[in-house]
């Protein structure tokens, strides 16, 4: 509980005057925790004395392959991943502990399993951080509730003093989780984008009275601004976003609505994914993670860049995976779409919240998931976009409106060739 306030009060008060002093503070935090991971790593005890660009770049494949050596604690892959499936199956989370160290699930977006591992200090250190930058300011009983398709020791680590903490199984018939919420009356409600359209659409209809959120926190998913806008509308509250995955607590929206990179935890480097360098793919460094070091760990994220004279570098979107880019052709020549594009093209042509999904299937070839009332207004605005980007011709096919499973993450954009 000490080291919980400590990180909350040094999170939330702490000034770092300018973007040049945080990046010469990161500097000093890498170096330290480079040599602390050398000396405890046997993956990466060869790199001592190296600097950060020397360390390889990481991805789940290698990190699973590798977590026997990667982790300091000396656990074995075999034993965690059974320790974390039992408590997927059984869904009693609390089990989920290997020698003191709780042991998280993911199977991302991919649907490639990774592994998430922190002690009780490293807990701690997360618990500070995420009320320290979620948490409404004035003093007050918070009553969080989480909405996700799994929980975790980890989440639960938040509910000291006045907050009193939720979990929303989402596993469960959709009619009983909300009711167990409406029931809770969240002040702090943090979900999938996917969730937290159906607490908009059903909330109050199978108990009263209806939850009445003072912030929403959509994470784990792509929120696009038509659903945002839905969900802001239903609740009359601000929604801000958290980037909060397997590899760490990422980075949130500020207390003026911006999304920024949480830079007193990680470091950023982009891999760029077009030659104007409008969009990335980040490579996270998190210099406070030791039981399992994330160092170069390049994520299939998309990242729209921004610019501004903020302390924090900016997040101008998360646009979706690198792996859902459409990849059509131009003269016959690849070219690859960024979701936020479709986003974009779908959500200008309708001022109405359309539900649908875009999947690649074939070269030149694309269905359309929706309501049969939108296949012509959907068509129409992807071929505009398509022809502004000066692209070749592209065959629709038509399904109605995608059948969501709330187990899996809401991915709108989906290239399956």
């Amino acid at each position: 509980m000490i080291r919980l306030l400590q990180e909350f009060v040094l999170t939330r008060y702490r000034r770092f005057g300018s973007r040049a002093r945080v990046e010469d503070w990161q500097q000093r935090q890498i170096t330290t925790h480079l040599n602390w991971v050398c000396q405890h790593s046997h993956f990466y005890k060869h790199l001592s004395g190296k600097p950060l660009t020397d360390f390889p770049i990481m991805n789940k494949a290698i990190m699973m392959e590798n977590l026997d050596d990667i982790n300091t604690r000396g656990l074995k892959k075999a034993q965690l991943m059974e320790t974390a499936l039992k408590a997927e199956q059984t869904r009693s989370f609390k089990d989920s502990v290997v020698e003191g160290i709780t042991v998280g699930l993911s199977s991302g977006t991919s649907g490639q399993r990774g592994l998430f591992l922190a002690d009780k200090h490293e807990q701690q250190i997360w618990a500070g951080n995420i009320l320290a930058k979620l948490l409404p300011r004035r003093c007050q009983t918070h009553r969080i509730a989480l909405a996700l398709r799994a929980d975790s020791p980890l989440y639960s680590s938040v509910a000291k003093g006045p907050i009193q903490f939720f979990y929303a199984d989402l596993n469960k018939p959709y009619q009983q989780w909300i009711a167990e919420l409406d029931r809770f009356q969240p002040t702090l409600l943090v979900g999938s984008a996917q969730a937290l359209q159906l607490c908009a659409l059903h909330s109050g209809h199978f108990t009263s009275p209806e939850m009445r959120p003072e912030r929403i926190i959509s994470g784990a998913e792509v929120l696009t601004k038509a659903d945002k806008a839905f969900i802001t509308d239903r609740f009359s509250c601000d929604v801000h976003e958290v980037y909060q995955c397997t590899e760490g607590f990422l980075g949130c929206t500020d207390s003026y609505g911006q999304m920024r990179w949480n830079q007193d935890i990680v470091y950023i480097e982009k891999y760029w994914l077009n030659a104007d360098k409008t969009h990335y793919s980040p490579i996270i460094t998190d210099f406070r993670r030791r039981t399992q070091p994330i160092i170069r760990y390049q994520l299939d994220d998309v990242i729209v860049v921004q610019k501004d004279t903020g302390f924090f570098e900016p997040i101008g979107a998360i646009a979706g995976r690198c792996g859902d880019c459409l990849t059509l052709t131009q003269h016959g020549v690849n070219s690859v779409v960024l979701p936020d594009l479709v986003y974009r093209a779908i959500a200008l042509a309708s001022e109405q919240r359309i539900d649908y999904r875009i999947i690649q299937t074939a070269k030149h070839t694309l269905c359309i998931e929706s309501s049969p009332e939108f296949h012509v207004l959907i068509t129409n605005a992807l071929t505009a976009l398509f022809k502004q980007l000066k692209l070749d011709k592209v065959i629709f096919d038509y399904h109605p409106a995608p059948n969501w499973q709330i187990s899996n993450k809401q991915r709108r954009v989906v290239n399956q060739c």
